[in-house]
Parts: C-alpha cells; structure tokens; sequence
C-alpha cells in the first residue's frame, strides 16, 4: 500500500505532496531476463499490471519484480521523503529515481548486504529531495522469500513516530516473553521437569525466530552475517515445531496416556527433522522453505487435537492447553498465509503470530501453573497418606515418627511432663477367627473412631501395628494419664459393635509410662509402655498397669 503524507507550507492547508498510489505498476521479469533500468521503466508502463490491492503481495519463489509509482509535488521547493519497504527479509532490492526520463537517484539495499552497507533500520529505507513536478520511482525486488512489499512515502517525523510505536509494541511482545522464559528457567532448574525444559526451550526458539523474522536480529546481534539472515529462518521455523511437540508430548504426558498420538507426534518430528538434515545437505532454500510454512498447519492441528482428546479423558489442565493451541494455530496460519501471499496482505495478519504468541503464552503459563497446582496437591495427598493408616485414618508409624519429634524435643528441652500409652485390643485374633477380618476391621474402627473423640486437642493417637495403638499425652501428669487411661478402659468395655445381626462387644488393655529422665528416649519411653501394656495382658486383661514408684508396679483392678 503506498500511503500519501501530505505536508503543509507554513500554517498553510494546502496539499503539497501526493503519491499515486492508484497507478502503481509492477511487471515481473521472465525467463531470467534483468532488465535494465530505463528499459523496465519503459515496460513497466506499457506492459505493466495495475496493483488491484493495496499491498503488494507475490508469494514465495516469484521471479523479480519491478514496481513504478509517480511521485509529485506540488510545492515550488524540494520535499525531503524516505521511500520505506516496511519488509525485512527482501535479498535484493534496487531503487531508481527518474525525473522527465532521467536517472537521479539508484541505491541498493537487502538482505543480502551486511547491516551497516545498506540501512539505518531493520526497514529498508531511502531518502530522496523530490523536486517540484512529477517524479517516477521504480523499484525492483528480488527473494526466493515471500515478495511482500509494504511501500510507503514518510516524511521524517512520520517515520520516526511509526519507529517509536513499533519500538513500544516489540518492547511489551519481548519483554513479556523474556520475563516468562526466565520464569519457566527458573522452574525447571528447581523442580527438574521436563516440560519447563521444553516450553522454556520452545519460548526462546519463537523469540529468536521472530527477532530473525521482524529484522531486529539482523539489526542487533549478527548483522555482519547476511548469509545466516538468509539461511535461518526455516531450519528455525522446523525448530519451533519440533520443541512446541516434544512440550505437549510432556505436558500431556502423550507416550503413556495417548500412545496413537505421541505416535502422531513423532512422525511429523522425524518428517521436520529429516527436512532440515536434507537441507542442510542440499542447500536447496526454496523447497525448505515451502515445506517450513506447510509444516505449520499439521503442527497446529496436532496441538489441536491432543487438546481435545486430553479434554475428553479428563485431564484438567487440557483446557488451558488447547485454548493456547487453538490461538497458535489461528494466529500461526494467519501469517503464514498473509505473508506468502495467500490471502491479502493486513498488518493484523502479518504481525497475528505475536499477538497469538502473547495469548497463547499466558494460557501456557496458566496450564503450566494448574498442573504444578495438582501435582503439588497430588504430592501432599500422597505423603500426607503415606503417613496415615490406610483402614484407620489414624497416623501410622511412620507419620508418629513425624509430629512427635518436635513435641518430645520440646518436652526435653523444656522440662515438660510427656506421658505415653500402648493400646491393646484383648483377643482380636479371636474377634477376626469367630467372624472374619471384616468384622474385625469394624472394631478397629470403632476403637479409632473412639479415640479420636475423647482425646485432648493436643494429643496424639496413632495405629502402632495390627491391634496396637500408641498414644502420647503432652504437659499431663502420670495420675492425670492414668485417670484417663481407665476412664477409657470403661467407655471401651460399653461399646457394641454391630453387622446384621451381629452385636460384639471388646475390651482393651493399657499400659502407661511417664517421662522421668530429660536425658530418656523416646523409643525407650515406649518399651516401658510396652512393658506394663504385657503386665495388663498377663493379670487377666481389660485394664491398666503403670509405675506407682520406683520398686513397685500396679495393675489396675477395673
């Protein structure tokens, strides 16, 4: 599209300065003829194609074209304007400036021209004094890339503002992007996952890509490498979707819940990687270049499609994944399809990969973060089960190991009474022979269920083994424990556990140790309980046995 900027002369609003863009021309060489200059100028205006669309757009591999539009300007003084090819990836580019059929201007510029020999910007762009009257421009272009010419006639302020918006847009896309490369860094160093790994790699491969793509790179990191600016872009392009499939093989743990599509997933990997291994051999640019943007489509349908299907088993976080999926593949088409001339050129669709990439990026970073939720609410599940008793709910041995070392600790430390007791169901072997396992597991549950109800807030009650319970009393005196151990002893004896028809009834048998030396272990602490839990057992069960004073031992007659 080639834009008319008017100028003014003084606080005048008389146009001065007009382009016509209405009569833009172009003319494409054939059988590898190059023209010379006035001769394409001559036949561009007589054979030449009028432009029917603002922006001209001729596809990948189009033989060099030769463009003409008229400049005039109206004004009695020379106008300074910049010629600008909003494109950065155009090999070859010639411009010519003819007034009343004669050269006063030719320059030439590309990609295929080190940085600092040929621009100013990552733009191509060329200023020119036109003088008053009309002025012919013809310009020629040549790049097995697409041929998409963005042309525009800038004053030096128009050109400067269009710097400083894009600077602005580029610096939010980088800045975001960079942020969530590092954050997803990060990650990955701290939890080792594979799938941070990928979608950092997969971050930093679009970000690369698109600074080569946008010019900026070309600009700011190798721009006395005109060679690799050329070269990059598709083996970069493969890269992209190579490291997007290996993040969803990982996200959605593809090999082991969806095999048919990992298997999907590998082939086109293989295809992608086989691809740039050709090319590199070949050196054939054109080919893998058109196989790079065909690429694209089966990419983004797989990502589509391992969505949908991890949806459907109900995987949570595969929302999140294929609304992203869906965004880059509508905004990765979308340009490919506008930049190789397709559809109609549209600066929504040529820059639609970096808006799609900032969607896409944030619903990523949300299904990254929802899975790093439920896998740690899975792990604490996990650990918090593999410390509790599977029939009980009651701390097993390990999990009393874990909350009763700091109240021991502190009980040493600070001199506090600790008063443990070991729990004994009196013939539960008989319980489970006269009517089964099953039944016995009710009374377990009953005898835990108990527990649970009439223990203090502060105690601790954990399933010790088979029939056996420990349970430890902090800051409780040794009487205190024993006036709770028979009331127990009671309350226990009164239960009936019911099945059908069934109506049992059972007892325990307890014994009590106190903590008398700072200096004592725990595990000693409840060897001693064990010890006077056997005194109950041999006096005849159904009750308590402690330490009454240092040579003596009593058995509670309940």
């Amino acid at each position: 599209m080639i834009f008319s900027f008017p100028i003014y002369a003084g606080q005048s609003s008389e146009k001065s300065f007009a382009v016509e863009s209405f009569n833009t021309r172009y003319l494409q060489e054939v059988d590898g003829i190059n023209l010379h200059p006035n001769q394409a100028l001559k036949d561009v205006r007589s054979k030449g194609t009028r432009s029917e669309s603002d922006i001209l757009n001729f596809g990948l591999g189009a033989p060099p074209v030769w463009v003409h539009f008229e400049v005039s300007n109206f004004s009695e003084s020379e106008q300074l304007r910049y010629i600008q090819i909003e494109n950065s990836w155009l090999d070859h580019i010639h411009l010519y400036v003819f007034k009343e059929g004669k050269l006063l201007q030719s320059d030439k510029a590309g990609d295929a021209i080190p940085y600092e020999e040929n621009r100013t910007s990552r733009f191509f762009s060329f200023p020119h004094n036109f003088q008053p009257g009309e002025t012919s421009v013809l310009i020629r272009v040549e790049t097995p890339e697409p041929q998409l010419l963005p042309l525009f006639v800038l004053t030096e302020n128009d050109m400067l503002e269009r710097k400083i918006n894009t600077g602005y847009e580029y610096g939010i896309i980088y800045g975001f992007l960079t942020a969530l490369l590092i954050y997803n860094v990060l990650l990955y160093f701290s939890l080792r996952s594979s799938r941070y790994l990928f979608y950092s790699l997969y971050l930093a491969t679009f970000i690369i890509l698109n600074l080569a793509y946008t010019g900026h790179a070309f600009k700011w990191i190798w721009p006395n490498w005109p060679e690799f600016q050329n070269q990059m872009i598709p083996p970069m392009m493969m890269l992209f979707a190579y490291l997007g499939n290996l993040f969803c093989r990982a996200f959605l743990a593809l090999p082991t819940k969806f095999p048919r599509i990992n298997t999907s997933f590998n082939l086109l990997n293989t295809f992608m990687l086989c691809s740039v291994i050709w090319y590199a051999l070949s050196g054939n640019y054109l080919t893998m270049l058109v196989t790079a943007f065909i690429c694209v489509i089966p990419f983004a349908l797989l990502m589509i499609t391992a969505g949908v299907v991890a949806c459907h088993a109900g995987v949570k976080e595969a929302k999140y994944f294929l609304g992203a999926a869906i965004f880059a593949m509508i905004s990765a088409i979308v340009t490919a399809f506008t930049v190789s001339g397709v559809v109609e050129y549209h600066p929504f669709g040529f820059h639609a990969v970096e808006y799609g990439i900032l969607i896409e990026a944030v619903l990523f970073a949300l299904a990254l973060a929802y899975q790093f939720r439920i896998s740690q609410t899975e792990k604490i599940e996990a650990q918090r089960l593999a410390d509790r008793d599977q029939l009980t709910g009651l701390y097993n041995r390990r999990g009393f190991q874990k909350v009763i070392e700091p109240i021991y600790s502190n009980a040493t430390r600070n001199n506090r009474n600790i008063c443990v007791m070991l729990m004994d169901i009196d013939r539960f072997k008989e319980i489970n022979d006269t009517h089964g396992h099953s039944f016995g597991d009710l009374v377990l549950l009953d005898l835990s269920g108990l527990l649970m109800r009439e223990l203090r807030a502060g105690d601790i009650v954990a399933r010790w083994g088979g029939e056996e319970f420990i349970l430890v009393l902090p800051e409780t005196q040794h009487d205190e424990a024993i006036t709770l151990a028979e009331r127990l002893i009671g309350v226990i004896s009164n239960q009936v556990v019911q099945q059908q028809q069934l109506d049992v009834q059972y007892t325990v048998s307890i014994g009590i140790a106190e903590m008398s030396d700072p200096m004592d272990s725990m595990s000693n602490l409840i060897d001693k309980a064990d010890h006077y839990l056997y005194k109950a057992k041999a006096s005849g069960r159904n009750r308590v046995a402690y330490k009454v004073e240092p040579t003596r031992e009593l058995v509670s007659e309940i």
